[in-house]
This record gives C-alpha cells, structure tokens and sequence, in this order.
C-alpha cells in the first residue's frame, strides 16, 4: 500500500493547469484568477472624509472650545471645494474631498453650531479622519495575484478597478459514474431486500460543485464487464474521470482491468489510509485526463474526494491554496483502536472551548455511516502505528 503523501504527491504531479478563459466579472465568483490585476490608479484618488464632520487646520483647534467661521460644506462628489484658512472650518460628508489647507477632521458628534461658528468642543491628532491619497493601493501596485480564489470580496475589488472581465482558469469537466448490482438511482424502484439508493453520485456532484468544477452525470452501471466497458469509452471526453466501486478484490470489481485495457496508465492502486484504501489513480489522454477509482462505501467515497480528488481539482484550476489544510487540537476523549497499519481519518468536530481548540470524533466509526458527517467539519488524523490516544493530548487534524 501506498503512503497518503506519496499518493498525493503523485496525484499533484500530474495535476495540469487547464486553460484559460475571459469572463464576466459577476460570473467571476468561484473561480480562479488566471492573471495578475494591478491598479492604474491610487486608491483613493484624492484625500477624503472618513466621516461626517469639520474639517478644520489643526492648529487651530489646539485649545478647546475652539471657535470656527463656518466657510461652506462638501458632499461626496462635491466640485466646488471651499479653502480652509486660519480660524475657518468647512462642513465635509464621509467621502468628500478634503478643502485645500484643512488637515484634520473633526467628527460632527464632538461639535456644536453656535450664532454660525462651529464649536469644536474636542482635541483630533493631525490628520485624523483623512483618508489619504492612495494609502490603499498606489498606480502600478499589484492587487490580486494569479492563482487567487475570487471570493464576493475580491468581486468588489476587481469592481472597483473597473474589470468588465476577468481572465480564469477553466473549470475541470468531470465524470461521475457508479457501479455496482445493487445501486438504485434516484427515482427507480427498490425491488429487492438487496438493493440500495445510490448516495455517491450526489456526494461527488456536490463535492464536484464545491471545489468549482462541472460535474457529469453518467449515473449507475451494473456490473457488466461491456457495459461499463461502453461508459468508460467516453473518459476522453473529459478532464476527470471518477468511478465508484468495482476497485476492490472481488471477482465482480473489473474497473482496474476495464481502464487499463482502454490506455490508462494506472500509477498506483491502493492506499494506506482508513478508509479509503482500494483507490486507484492513473491518467489517460496523454497524461492530460485524471482516472480516480474510489471505493463505493459512502464514506470511503466522500473521505478519498476530500483528501486526493478536491486538491487535484484545485490544483488544475491554478488555485495556490489547493492543499488539505491541517490544524492541530486537544483531543476530547480517549480514541483507541486494535489495527495501526493505516492512517485513520476519523469524522469530527473542532471548536474553541474557553482558550483550547478541542476535537471530538464521531461514534460512528464505521465506513458505510455517511451520517457520521453530520455536524463534523475536520478530520481527526491517527497517524501509522498510533493505537491509542489520551484525552487531552496533542493531535492533528485536516479541516473539511
């Protein structure tokens, strides 16, 4: 079996930039930025109001209560822009350029009117309430590099620098096919004891969804040997190949012998974690497609999607931050366990309790529970070799 890390690292390895694409900037959100964004311009273009209020020379407000020839006022916007001269002060509103020789704002709650003079009835710091010119971003200055996320927040950046379009790494086209006798898709008929709904299609579309790519599709194929040969024809057609079940040992698990016989190039078949352990990786298209066989327990199926398929969709979308992020915690209770072979990922929950960052783990241990997902948010990670750790001790975590 093959070491978590040395598996992903081969998985990254053949992770490839997909190409790029010009967007709209309300269809940016999700994406990944495919080039660096620098401003033509200072942010802000010109010194303004952080507030309602006065602005006044500071001067002249050394001694309180300073009286102050009211001279006009500004609005954000404003053209017509009185000057500030000794003993004056102006009316300025939150965004309103600062008059020339004003260099402190005075907010209006710590003023009163008074037969026409303002009353400043507080002490400011020099240049207080003054958003200076270009203090945010200076022109020329790069703001959002290549590879980042484009959240709502770097939408209104990229608004703000007045991009239409921005330039993105294309979403990953990825194909979601179980297997299996047993597997009802939705809406078909349960017929037998036997038979079960499928939940892994819906888990890998989401899961698909979630770490921006276009999911497919391909629904549940029993175990037939020409057709799933049939369906895994079509892998060419896309970036990510995903198939679920049929990886295992047992005599109806044809998928390593089926992808192998249409030209992927298989570089490794199993994995020393639990669970998870009979994941199969290769590629195919000259290296450029991706082929994961995971196995068909629900939470083997989630558990190897968020730990080697997400970063390599990540990856292939350009995003920096494409690797599992890892924490560490107080484990809340006791976790024993009899085999230490494999690395165990263990479903749980990470919150602050006073100071301390604790981790609790799921009762439901068991790999067919995708219930025991429900409220979880990490990973508790038992190293190889680890049988037993004490409440209380040190442990590492990988954040969902």
């Amino acid at each position: 079996m093959m070491p978590y890390e040395e598996a992903l690292e081969i998985i990254l390895s053949h992770s490839n930039l997909l190409s790029t694409e010009k967007v709209l900037l309300l269809e940016a959100p999700g994406r990944v930025l495919a080039e660096d964004v620098f401003s033509d311009t200072d942010f802000p273009s010109f010194d303004n109001s952080a507030m309602d209020g006065y602005a006044v020379r500071w001067a002249d407000i050394q001694k309180v209560p300073a009286f102050l020839k009211l001279v006009g006022e500004v609005h954000a916007g404003g053209e017509v822009v009185p000057k500030v001269e000794r003993g004056t002060a102006v009316k300025v509103f939150t965004g309103a350029p600062i008059p020339e020789g004003a260099d402190a704002v005075v907010p209006v709650e710590h003023t009163e009117i008074e037969d026409g003079q303002v009353v400043i009835k507080t002490v400011v710091k020099e240049g207080a309430n003054i958003r200076r010119k270009g203090e945010e971003i200076k022109a020329g200055e790069l703001v959002l590099e290549r590879g980042t996320l484009i959240r709502h927040y770097e939408v209104g950046i990229l608004a703000s620098l007045n991009k239409v379009n921005v330039e993105v790494f294309r979403k990953p086209r990825v194909a979601i096919l179980s297997t299996g006798d047993e597997i009802k898709d939705l809406g078909e008929a349960i017929t037998k004891p036997s038979q079960i709904r499928t939940s892994n299609n819906y888990t890998l579309l989401a899961g698909v969804l979630s770490a921006g790519g276009i999911p497919h599709h391909l629904g549940v194929v029993c175990d037939d040997p020409e057709k799933l040969k049939r369906v895994l024809s079509c892998m060419h057609e896309y970036d990510v190949f995903i198939t679920t079940g049929g990886v295992s040992m047992g005599e109806k698990d044809y998928v390593k012998v089926l992808v192998s016989q249409l030209g992927v190039d298989v570089k490794f078949h199993k994995v020393r974690i639990k669970p998870a352990k009979p994941v199969l990786f290769g590629t195919y298209n000259q290296g450029k497609g991706l082929f994961f066989g995971i196995p068909g327990n629900p939470v083997s199926c989630a558990m190897a999607f968020d730990l080697l398929v997400k970063p390599a969709l990540l990856k292939m979308q350009g995003a920096h931050d494409h690797l599992p992020k890892v924490l560490r915690a107080r484990i809340k209770r006791d976790f024993k366990r009899r085999d230490a072979e494999r690395r165990e990922f263990v479903r749980a929950i990470i919150y602050l309790d006073g100071d301390a960052l604790v981790c609790n783990y799921s009762q439901k241990l068991q790999s067919h529970m995708l219930t025991s997902y429900v409220g979880a948010n990490c990973y508790l990670v038992v190293r190889e070799g680890v049988k037993e750790i004490k409440e209380g001790e040190e442990v590492e975590i990988v954040l969902l």
